[in-house]
């Protein structure tokens, strides 16, 4: 059986993957012009290409997350209400590193324009934020499942 921790991570990668379709899909269209400035990094790659890059990038970051909370609290997943607080600030903290990183070393150069116009750090943090908590909730509720 696949455990826990695994299980968070691939829940993490499905977010990733999917949020980036959803995310090439309304960056074609005129509706919300910090979006639209995605479509050079779309553009040149097909769409399960970028999905996959948007899972890595998930995957890698969630990696670090989840190692950081194992160093102070023994386990790689929260438990309590008062570790579930603590798991979202740390997410929300390196997501924000992250994204700052991923700007900084140019890791996808035809982002330039949307770091331009939405700035770096927010918009990752919250990215990543999205996914952890959807994940956790996801881990939740398969567990209750699994039990039945």
């Amino acid at each position: 059986m696949i455990s826990n921790e695994s299980l968070f991570i691939v829940f993490n990668a499905l977010v990733g993957f999917f949020s980036d379709i959803v995310l090439n899909i309304i960056a074609k269209q005129d509706i919300y012009k910090p979006i639209t400035t995605l479509r050079p990094y779309f553009e040149n790659k097909t769409m399960f290409q970028a999905a996959f890059y948007a899972l890595l990038t998930v995957v890698i970051i969630v990696g670090i997350i989840m190692k950081i909370f194992q160093v102070f609290y023994n386990k790689y997943l929260p438990e309590t209400t008062k570790e579930y607080a603590i798991y979202l600030i740390l997410t929300f903290i390196i997501g924000y590193i992250g994204d700052i990183l991923i700007y900084k070393l140019n890791i996808f150069p035809k982002l330039k324009e949307y770091y331009k116009v939405v700035g770096k750090g927010l918009w990752g943090a919250l990215a990543i934020l999205f996914s952890v908590g959807f994940s956790l909730l996801g881990l939740y509720i398969f567990t209750k499942i699994r039990k039945i």
